[in-house]
């Protein structure tokens, strides 16, 4: 046995033992533990299930990290044929195939990352009102931090509580699409389950490949290894199959692959082993539910969505692209310089350590910076009162100007010459209070959005005001931080000019650009016409160009 499996099985081991922990002290019967610990998890979320109905289904294949170009040339290329057979033919440039709709450039929300794009894609509502603003975010009302996908802290607990005890669906402040529907629902292994009525999980061994393949920063011989992931994304549809058969045809069945985004992360040439998965591995997977869907007698009368949360950009896996939490060289250093004291890189810090003054949240081509108003702590040892906003002059802009000083001559911070883009801040508002949009810092003061574009068109920067607007402006903007950074990124720079928040990775994602930020948006029915499906589509979206915001009105009006 390797060394990176037993890692893996130590990791599982002790996450197991918690889970367990956790349900003995809920109640959970011993028999349903045993089942759990053996079989994986199949968890009716309702007390009464929702009755299984005949009419409109909605099928939905949920790929996490997968660009739409790559989708679109693997389906074109004729390899990922069970896909392309449910398309047909595609007869026109703008999207129609014979059988299906593929809305042409249809944006993620920002950031282009995976728990804040899901958290849209499944309420319809973006960051700033969802309260999930990205894979890891601090609530500072709450003083909390929170890392269902683990970036800048390296423990799984929160990812555990995801899967198994609903923590970003429980985190979400706006209904969810199964709310809203209010009809049959089944979702497998999304991290988005709050409201539907069955949850299925793979069984224990995939979920261990799965912590350990987002173990921090790990890039070795089975971490690149396709098969390591493979297993997540074919167990979890071997799970929600035996479902099916037990429990009906859902009206809505969400069917989640994370397997190709993790491998992404890790493998060398991720762009082309992307596609190879998705031939190799996904397209054969869909094919067995649909098969399913046939041998139910439900296939005819269901509508199959293809989305995703982002793309992937390459990036090199080395210390001087990969902006990380230690070292005289990483931003943390910059704002302990700055006179901030760092909340520590951890989920829970001890109680001598909670008098932080600042923390950061990374979500790999962005980095959220919270700061704390300090004249409530100015003293080591003085908790602050993080209910309280900072204050511009003394907490905000020292932090702006110090970033903006060290990417443009490397003050202070020599490794962080040339690798931010954009540097955002804002004034802040108490926790109660709707939060502002950003402003970028140019170095000598705060401008708008669009001011500064019409000064310094970017249009490699996709939506860029009105994407940062649905991050920051609302109810729960807050949460995405008071200074924010983008790093150089696109796959328009070459390797060597992209940088990442995050450590060693051979692939990214988080930015306003191109490749990070044009997903699919495809919705197909056998026997229905591409260009009916083209007119539903337009129909229901809100957003020129369509959003990911636009996946549940279009879901309500299939249904409808």
């Amino acid at each position: 046995m390797t060394l990176f499996r037993w890692i893996a099985l130590g990791v599982f081991g002790v996450l197991l033992i918690g889970f367990v922990f956790y349900l003995v002290k809920s109640n959970t019967p011993v028999s349903e533990l045993a089942e759990l610990a053996t079989t994986g998890g199949d968890t009716q979320l309702r007390e009464n299930l929702r009755p299984v109905q005949t009419g409109k289904r909605v099928l939905i294949f949920a790929f996490d990290g997968v660009g739409v170009d790559t989708l679109q040339q693997t389906i074109r290329s004729g390899k990922a044929r069970r896909i392309q057979n449910l398309l047909g033919d595609v007869s026109r440039d703008d999207g129609v195939y014979t059988h299906g709709y593929a809305a042409p450039d249809t944006l993620s929300i920002l950031p282009s990352t995976t728990m804040a794009a899901w958290s849209s894609v499944y309420t319809g509502e973006p960051p700033a009102r969802t309260g999930v603003p990205g894979n890891e975010w601090f609530v500072r009302e709450e003083m909390r931090f929170y890392a269902p996908a683990p970036v800048s802290v390296t423990e799984n607990k929160h990812t555990l509580q995801m899967l198994n005890d609903g923590l970003v669906g429980n985190s979400l402040r706006t209904p969810t699409l199964y709310e809203l529907v209010d009809r049959r629902a089944h979702v497998s292994l999304a991290p988005i389950y709050r409201g539907a009525d069955i949850y299925t999980t793979p069984q224990p061994t995939a979920l261990a490949e799965l912590f350990a393949g987002v173990a921090k920063g790990v890039i070795g011989e089975q971490s690149v290894k396709q098969e390591v992931y493979s297993e997540i994304d074919e167990e979890s549809v071997e799970k929600l199959i035996k479902t099916i058969d037990r429990h009906g045809v859902p009206t809505i069945q969400v069917v989640y692959f994370p397997g190709i985004d993790l491998y992404s992360h890790f493998a060398d040439d991720s762009l082309n082993k992307q596609a190879q998965y998705l031939q190799e591995v996904l397209d054969p997977a869909i094919g067995r539910v649909l098969d399913t869907y046939e041998r139910a007698g439900a296939l005819n009368e269901t509508y199959v969505l293809f989305i995703a949360d982002h793309g992937h950009t390459p990036v090199l896996d080395d210390d001087a692209h990969a902006l990380s939490t230690t070292g005289e060289n990483e931003p943390p250093a910059l704002i302990e310089k700055t006179g901030f004291r760092m909340r520590p890189f951890v989920l829970e810090p001890k109680e001598d350590e909670q008098d932080y003054q600042a923390t950061v949240a990374y979500q790999g081509a962005m980095a959220y910076l919270y700061l704390a108003d300090r004249s409530t702590c100015p003293s080591k040892g003085m908790r602050c009162d993080w209910r309280r906003p900072p204050r511009l002059e003394e907490d905000v802009l020292p932090i702006a100007r110090a970033f903006y000083e060290a990417n443009q001559t490397g003050a202070s911070v020599p490794g962080l010459k040339g690798t931010l883009d954009l540097i955002f801040a804002r004034e802040g508002r108490a926790t109660h209070e709707e939060a502002l949009p950003f402003k970028i810092f140019d170095g000598a003061k705060l401008v708008e959005i669009a001011e500064y574009l019409k000064s310094h068109p970017r249009p490699d920067l996709l939506q860029l005001e009105e994407r940062m607007k649905g991050l920051a402006a609302g109810p729960y903007g807050h949460r995405a931080g008071d200074v924010l950074l983008l790093a150089k990124s696109g796959i328009e720079r070459p390797i060597e000019e992209r940088f990442y928040f995050s450590s060693f990775y051979r692939s990214w994602h988080g930015s306003p650009t191109a490749q990070d930020s044009r997903i699919p948006f495809i919705v197909a029915r056998r026997g229905d016409s591409g260009e009916r499906l083209r007119q539903i589509f337009n129909q229901s979206v809100r957003h020129q160009p369509p959003s990911q915001l636009d996946i549940v009105p279009l879901i309500r009006s299939l249904l409808e």
